[in-house]
């Protein structure tokens, strides 16, 4: 199936998303403080986009000074991580198999639109951090997780997606050639 989602004509609180997403004001980026987690709406916290954003750039900040980076290449990492997941601000959080081809062209097409607005230019070099750090925000976002209005056994499924989590982190990090047993001391010390 061959579609083009026209996002571009798409309203939004700050106006039409084709013209939004070249010119994002404040609003429109604070806006993702309003938009939760998938995860917290699946019962599990309270978390936003926004907090998963901010723990991301923190995280990177930490994977920077623990690997001694020098100063540019920590600031771009940082920079990545607040704005990985910007166009969330106006699609909202969705799971990844719920991405259809147009869905993930639409997104890719509004979240360029937006860093293009800040003169950032996704790195290459730095993707597979980023992604690993990403990963690792969901960790912490787990281990923060206060289930409401579910019994105290379910705490056991949140010990059980931690773990598994955990063991996809590894999985990513072994695959994306990144030293596990560095990134094993680093959730050691970021007791994650």
């Amino acid at each position: 199936m061959d579609e083009r989602i026209a996002y571009e004509n798409i309203f939004t609180p700050q106006g039409m998303l084709g013209h939004v997403s070249k010119h994002p004001n404040l609003d429109f980026l604070m806006n993702i403080f309003n938009i939760p987690r998938v995860y917290g709406v699946s019962g599990f916290g309270t978390w936003n986009v926004g907090q998963h954003s901010v723990a991301g750039a923190s995280l990177a900040l930490y994977w920077s000074a623990f690997n001694s980076y020098p100063q540019e290449k920590r600031d771009r990492l940082v920079t990545l991580a607040l704005v990985h997941d910007v166009h969330e601000a106006v699609i909202g959080d969705i799971l990844p198999f719920f991405k259809t081809a147009a869905v993930k062209e639409a997104i890719d097409a509004i979240q360029n639109d937006i860093l293009s607005a800040f003169s950032i230019e996704e790195d290459q070099t730095l993707h597979d951090e980023l992604k690993l750090l990403d990963m690792m925000g969901f960790l912490y976002e787990i281990s923060q997780s206060s289930p409401r209005g579910i019994d105290p056994s379910k705490r056991k499924l949140i010990k059980q997606m931690h773990t598994r989590q955990e063991q996809e982190i590894l999985s990513y990090a072994e695959h994306a050639k990144i030293d596990q047993k560095k990134v094993l001391e680093f959730l050691k010390a970021m007791k994650l």
